[in-house]
């Protein structure tokens, strides 16, 4: 578990504009395409390691966290 100092929590906040939030949009593009071509089968847990795997490579670029970070000016 990971804790944050007390008031502390804002200096992540870049991370949910320019990761978290792409990793959502990207993770749910992939599952809607992956099911609507596969006849709606169950996913499984390679499938979902695969998902997640394709989002967080596009979504956790170095390039998204520097600007992150640099918008926000901390």
């Amino acid at each position: 578990m990971i804790t944050l100092p007390f008031d502390t929590s804002h200096v992540l906040q870049p991370l949910d504009v320019y990761c978290f939030k792409p990793f959502k949009t990207t993770f749910k593009k992939v599952r809607d395409a992956t099911m609507s071509t596969s006849n709606h089968m169950e996913s499984d847990k390679i499938i979902l390691t695969r998902w997640v795997n394709h989002a967080i490579n596009q979504s956790f670029t170095k390039k998204n966290i520097k600007v992150g970070f640099t918008a926000t000016n901390i």
